[in-house]
């Protein structure tokens, strides 16, 4: 066992110490430190500009506007409202175009829905979280019907990760 002490004898002396041991924390982006703009289901992309044009309107300066799990088709996470929000690119584009960008909300619950491909994959690779008779567990979520992503598998987490790739969150961007 390796055990290393810090003598300080100050507070900044024991942090000078322990990152000299373990480097500096790497600073978060700088549009995650300011102001967030999230509530409960924007109705469409008309919403969306018209909250964006209230913000310019009243000169309030925000870095994000955040959507909720309404903006997704039948709240499935990774896809959106084709009805509500046809022109996705376009709508984060135009936040972008004023240096700002836009999170869709991600829950770690999946809807239990055989045409729904991240479930299907899910469910396929065994990824789910298991019930002691060895099911996937069953339990219930904004979407309905949710199973859980057992995140302490490492493929889980790898699956995860690539749900996120431009290639599988269709009509997603940098913004």
């Amino acid at each position: 066992i390796d055990v290393f002490v810090f003598l300080g004898p100050q507070p900044a002396d024991f942090f000078y110490q322990y990152n000299s041991l373990t480097g500096l924390p790497a600073l978060p982006p700088r549009f995650s430190v300011a102001y967030h703009q999230c509530r409960w289901n924007y109705k469409n992309e008309d919403d969306v500009s018209a909250v964006d044009a209230g913000f310019d309107q009243f000169d309030i300066p925000y870095d994000v506007l955040w959507l909720d799990i309404e903006h997704t088709d039948g709240k499935r996470y990774f896809t959106w409202d084709k009805t509500q929000f046809p022109n996705p690119l376009n709508m984060q584009k135009s936040l972008g175009d004023k240096g700002r960008k836009m999170v869709t909300i991600v829950d770690p619950h999946i809807k239990r829905d055989g045409g729904y491909k991240v479930h299907q994959a899910a469910e396929r690779n065994g990824l789910y979280v298991k019930k002691k008779d060895g099911g996937d567990y069953d339990g219930w979520c904004w979407p309905g019907s949710v199973s859980y992503l057992d995140f302490l598998q490492p493929q889980v987490r790898q699956f995860w990760a690539e749900q996120y790739s431009y290639s599988n969150y269709e009509h997603s961007s940098r913004n």
